[in-house]
């Protein structure tokens, strides 16, 4: 049981950090008078290549080998969740009339599970709990 906790614990951990990153690199972009969309999709990048490292080496527990292969897929998922957090950040601005700083860390939060199985089955390509 403690290891099937293990995983999504440690991506929690390394995606806090990629979260910070993220709101952070958001506010300067967005206060810089970035447009709130241009600023999610940029503040991704910035923490998409960090958190690769942490999960593929922390979460995961993987080798070196398969690095870039493994890198491409998780640009790919990366990809994906970029634009879905995309979608909902316009949600909420749009919809909602959110404040785009805390509707960018909402949207964030949203998206972890969906992230956190792309992560696994996709990008690092593990199958088993």
């Amino acid at each position: 049981m403690r290891s099937r906790l293990a995983q999504p614990l440690k991506f929690l951990l390394v995606g806090t950090g990629g979260f910070v990153l993220n709101v952070c690199a958001f506010t300067a972009l967005f206060g810089l008078g970035t447009w709130y969309i241009t600023a999610s999709v940029l503040a991704h990048l910035v923490s998409n290549a960090g958190m690769y490292l942490g999960n593929r080496y922390f979460t995961f527990g993987l080798s070196h080998g398969g690095f870039v292969r493994a890198y491409l897929r998780y640009v790919l998922v990366g990809g994906v969740v970029a634009a879905l957090t995309a979608l909902l950040l316009a949600a909420f601005v749009e919809g909602l009339a959110m404040d785009p700083r805390p509707a960018q860390a909402l949207a964030l939060t949203v998206i972890v599970p969906l992230s956190f199985l792309l992560s696994k089955r996709f990008a690092f390509q593990l199958t088993s709990a």
